[in-house]
């Protein structure tokens, strides 16, 4: 595997959907109370503004690594793939600092926000940049090789 093939959008799309990943696991919401114990919530357990998110970057991050290191073809869709990874990095984003901006309650007491809210937040801002940047590349310049250089 050769990760000189990844362009620098590919390589922020790759590890932010990895991050994204690990956020997952770690608390977004809780409260600790002294003496009682404490309760906290991960980001499993936000459909919509959680696995939706890793969905769209896992869908991204699948579709770099089938098309630079695989030989299979995938479909041609009806918009350039450039623009899909822009759309489902800005709506990943979205989703989750909507998830960010809504305060969640249980048992009728506010939760804290957690660091894994906030890594996730980072690694969802990444994917847009990520998306962005590879919107940015040119479809014809991704869809062929660099030409061999001239002979000496």
């Amino acid at each position: 595997m050769d990760l000189n093939k990844l362009s620098t959008a590919d390589k922020v799309i790759g590890a932010s959907a990895i991050l994204f990943l690990i956020a997952l696991f770690m608390p977004w919401y809780g409260f600790d109370v002294e003496g009682v114990g404490s309760y906290s919530e991960q980001g499993w357990d936000y459909f919509l503004t959680g696995i939706i998110p890793f969905i769209l970057a896992a869908v991204m991050a699948a579709q770099i690594a089938i098309s630079n290191f695989t030989t299979t073809s995938l479909p041609k869709p009806p918009i350039p793939w450039s623009q899909i990874h822009l759309i489902a990095g800005v709506l990943a984003a979205v989703l989750v600092v909507l998830r960010l901006l809504i305060t969640a309650d249980r048992f009728d007491i506010d939760l804290d926000r957690k660091y894994g809210l906030w890594i996730a937040v980072i690694a969802a801002l990444a994917l847009a940049v990520g998306g962005f940047l590879k919107n940015q590349e040119s479809e014809e310049a991704l869809a062929s090789p660099a030409p061999p250089p001239a002979p000496s």
